[in-house]
């Protein structure tokens, strides 16, 4: 089933002789419905002498008939074309599932312009010309006039005979809704919005190559830490990881994407997970840079999946100066089977570096405080309260800065922590972006 949606123009119903472009793409499709926007001028036609309703009622009786009433004088105006925009969106509101055909050819150049505009920007559309009988302009051709009988023209008009010229075409708009596509995939993936591209992709798939599809299915798995997925998608249309050791490939990946979040604006996500990202980072510096390794102070039960614990006898044996540290700076002796966490870790590492100062360690603690103050001020508030996370949130408490600042912040850490691997580390997204906006220069064939 279908919906024609038209303006009205001088052409319509019946122009020398001949079927305007409404009436002649009602008589090819056979539209159960037709919804005519009039301007002012139009609206007197019809009230007065009913030529629109009654040349559709006698071609096609079973046709409904709306029409959509304005007070616009001035239709060469784009400016006062706003409602025949909106009257479109209307329809499409009220039957989303309807195929509509759009009439190109009826109403002043600005209403053609804007109907060629509608087709072109929506899914489920016809849009189409129709000639004139000269295949020409038929601008010379006499329009009905206001005191001529609309019965009598209705039924001498020369396409009612069962032997007319077809003069329907449906306009070749399907590049330009390509390169419409083309641009909204464009706008998702320089905003990151993978999942958003890749539904959009798959719904116009026909137009654009599989390898498309493939990056962006790559860069939305790989988003969402499935890396291994992402890396059987896109094994052969992307960049290897940057590492052989597959720990600093979980950690990069991890830092990529707490980059992408703060990147899109998901800041209470970014900061949640700060704090799982700076152990795993700090849990790989000391099994790599220190000597006091968790094995050596901590317990773990024989679980994949279970976690350090620390214990206070390990701990006494291997580092009593790190014990009484922990002792004397809690409200109480540190309790035995607490968890290795990120906090923890960094308290140890105030230990070591008390013991033993380092420059570097140093510097690298001092960067770990600060984000220790995000992680305590911002991701625990976040755990009791409902509120989200902005700019404006961040920098109204300690240590008072940016998304950006703080990324900068995890930047130097992870920088500094894998310094040792010489990583060729460039930004992930970005150029996955590049890849895949190169890409949708080319189309299926």
């Amino acid at each position: 089933m279908t919906i024609l949606y038209t303006p009205a123009g001088d052409t319509d119903p019946i122009r020398a002789g001949h079927d305007g472009a409404i009436l002649h793409i009602i008589r090819k499709y056979h539209p159960r419905m037709v919804r005519i926007f009039l301007s002012k001028d139009m609206v007197e036609k019809e009230e007065k002498r009913s030529i629109y309703s009654k040349a559709i009622k006698y071609n096609a009786p079973d046709c409904e008939i709306e029409f959509i009433k304005t007070e616009i004088t001035e239709a060469h105006l784009v400016e006062n074309l706003i409602p025949l925009v909106e009257g479109f969106l209307e329809l499409r509101k009220e039957y989303p599932n309807e195929k509509v055909l759009l009439n190109l050819s009826s109403g002043t150049p600005q209403m053609k312009m804007i109907m060629s505009l509608l087709a072109t920007d929506f899914e489920n559309i016809i849009p189409v010309q129709v000639n004139s009988p000269e295949r020409g302009s038929n601008r010379a051709a006499y329009a009905t006039q206001d005191d001529a009988d609309i019965d009598e023209i209705i039924k001498t008009n020369e396409d009612n005979n069962e032997n007319r010229t077809d003069r329907c075409e449906e306009a070749p708009l399907s590049l330009l809704w390509r390169y419409n596509i083309r641009h909204r995939l464009i706008s998702l993936i320089e905003n990151y919005e993978y999942s958003a591209a890749y539904a959009l992709y798959n719904k116009n798939s026909a137009m654009f190559t599989d390898v498309t599809g493939q990056l962006i299915k790559h860069a939305d798995l790989r988003a969402k830490l499935q890396t291994e997925k992402a890396f059987t998608i896109g094994k052969d249309l992307v960049d290897k990881q940057v590492s052989k050791n597959e720990r600093i490939n979980m950690l990069y990946e991890f830092f990529m994407v707490m980059w992408l979040r703060q990147k899109k604006g998901d800041l209470a996500e970014f900061v949640v997970k700060l704090t799982p990202f700076l152990f795993e980072l700090l849990l790989y510096y000391f099994e790599t840079q220190t000597d006091l390794k968790p094995a050596r102070f901590c317990t773990k039960k024989d679980n994949i999946n279970a976690s350090w614990k620390i214990s206070r006898e390990m701990l006494a044996d291997v580092s009593p100066d790190t014990l009484l540290y922990l002792d004397t700076m809690g409200k109480g002796n540190f309790r035995d089977g607490t968890n290795l966490s990120f906090y923890n870790m960094l308290k140890i590492l105030h230990a070591l570096n008390e013991k033993a100062p380092k420059d570097k360690l140093t510097v690298l603690l001092n960067l770990l405080d600060e984000l220790r103050l995000v992680e305590d001020n911002h991701r625990n508030g976040l755990a009791h309260t409902i509120t989200n996370i902005t700019e404006e949130s961040l920098t109204a408490i300690a240590p008072y800065k940016t998304s950006d600042e703080i990324m900068g912040l995890v930047s130097k850490v992870f920088m500094k922590i894998t310094a040792k691997e010489k990583l060729n580390i460039s930004n992930l997204y970005d150029n996955l972006n590049i890849r895949i906006i190169a890409s949708l220069e080319e189309f299926r064939k």
